[in-house]
């Protein structure tokens, strides 16, 4: 059988142009030329070829070893790896170690041949090579804007501000919220007390409703000073800042202080200094998931585990410790990471999402409950016009009934309100689309504000992962 390995990333995709389906395409028609009628696709859309960590490709791989798989075709030698070690280890000590033969369809050679053997040194080479050029060109590019004063925000500029060719302008409408959500913050109002007198006064921003999050994230902004950061350098901006550094400052003050004053609650459920501190749930006892540093052979290692593990004996002796694993936290991260940029470059795999909850039932449910309700005073009402029901009895079934109602409206009041909060489909797309800008720039707060946007939970339960979306 032969094996297909397409694969793009998203940065790449954007640059080139070379989509998933135009290589499988390419590479199917190749294979009808050469008579090959027997392949399957293993396709790893939206992996980074600097390293072998790809799902799409560990599969591939364990089909060789099985001797499923007797050549590999790819479009191009930089698809397989752009990673010259890589490159001889997946060729010499997985492919042809297991009698498979490898293909470039564009640099036509196969490891069949002598030369084509010893063409996939000296290419692998020049596909490690592009790539750390690419990098450094970007990186020197991004440096070259924010010592010029520019942005790198790419099409998903802060709130206050547009992006317009190339550059930051002041957005008058949103400059009034970010001043007010500065302005409330110094009063003693919360994140969530602001986003909530936000939302309730119809105020959105351009990218959708308010959470707590994104509150925190335009309080902790320097951009608002008319500040570029790039990594750990800072440059004073062309475009014009959106608050004064006073207040700038009296806010960071005021947050650390508050920040100081709940660490252990923060601790107790799970938020830290990580990408998914606070929305990874244990699926064996529903514990929260906490960032922990393990010590290991004098090595220091970043884990995410439940709460409920570190835990000593219940009382009475009973083991409540549990059961679940850890996880490294980097191999989360990265997962994580990995699906967010699938929905980036294959829509149709939102059609797999699992949605919060289903809520569209619950709303049924209850306006059903309503229906019903309704339904038996009806009948009350008809008993009563009959004379087969005294007045006394009518009203205490009424009333009774009236009470069960307002409870149950009250909850339905609460689901819709919850449902009006969540991102739209559209909204959730740019932040999706813009995802691998926000990792390029490395800001944590704004990498956590985009995956708490875009995730209400994570469920671990052992090696099983359950990703719950938090948009429509």
């Amino acid at each position: 059988m032969i094996a297909l390995y397409p694969r793009v990333s998203t940065q790449e995709q954007a640059i080139n142009g070379n989509s998933i389906n135009e290589q499988i395409e390419r590479m199917k028609n190749y294979c009808i030329a050469m008579g090959w009628t027997s392949f399957e696709i293993y396709n790893d859309a939206g992996y980074s070829g600097a390293n072998i960590d790809r799902p799409a490709l560990q599969k591939m791989i364990e089909d060789i070893k099985k001797g499923k798989i007797n050549k590999v075709l790819v479009y191009k030698l930089d698809r397989l790896s752009r990673s010259q070690k890589d490159t001889l280890f997946l060729i010499e000590d997985i492919f042809l170690a297991n009698g498979c033969d490898f293909v470039s369809m564009t640099e036509n050679f196969d490891t069949s041949t002598p030369l084509g053997r010893a063409m996939i040194g000296i290419l692998s080479v020049f596909a490690q090579l592009e790539r750390e050029q690419i990098k450094e060109r970007l990186k020197m590019g991004k440096i070259g804007r924010a010592k010029k004063g520019q942005t790198n925000c790419g099409n998903r500029p802060p709130i206050g501000y547009d992006y317009e060719n190339g550059n930051l302008i002041v957005n008058e409408y949103e400059k009034m919220l970010v001043q007010r959500v500065f302005k409330e913050y110094l009063t003693g109002k919360t994140s969530y007390g602001i986003a909530k007198i936000l939302n309730d006064a119809g105020l959105r921003h351009k990218y959708g409703h308010w959470l707590p999050s994104t509150v925190t994230y335009v309080l902790r902004n320097k951009t608002y000073l008319g500040l570029v950061i790039y990594g750990d350098n800072t440059f004073q901006a062309k475009f014009p800042a959106l608050i004064d550094e006073k207040t700038f400052t009296e806010v960071q003050t005021l947050m650390e202080k508050n920040s100081l004053n709940h660490s252990k609650k923060n601790m107790r459920t799970g938020k830290a200094n990580s990408y998914l501190g606070g929305l990874i749930y244990c699926g064996k006892c529903g514990g929260k998931y906490f960032k922990r540093k393990i010590k290991y052979n004098n090595h220091e290692y970043n884990y995410y585990t439940c709460f409920n593990k570190i835990q000593s004996k219940g009382a009475y002796g009973i083991n409540t410790k549990c059961t679940n694993k850890y996880w490294k936290m980097d191999e989360l991260n990265n997962i994580i990471i990995s699906e967010i940029q699938k929905l980036a470059l294959d829509p149709t795999y939102i059609s797999s999402i699992k949605p919060v909850k289903n809520e569209n039932s619950q709303i049924d449910i209850l306006e059903k409950k309503i229906s019903d309700i309704d339904s038996q005073v009806n009948k009350l009402m008809d008993l009563y016009s009959l004379g087969t029901m005294p007045i006394d009895l009518l009203q205490n079934k009424v009333v009774e009934l009236n009470e069960q109602k307002e409870k149950i409206i009250k909850e339905l009041h609460s689901i819709q309100k919850e449902r009006k909060l969540k991102m739209s489909y559209n909204e959730a797309m740019k932040a999706i689309n813009s995802f691998d800008d926000v990792l390029e720039r490395g800001d944590l707060d704004e990498i956590r504000l985009v995956m708490k946007n875009l995730i209400d939970k994570i469920v671990v339960d052992g090696e099983n992962l359950t990703i719950y979306w938090a948009f429509d």
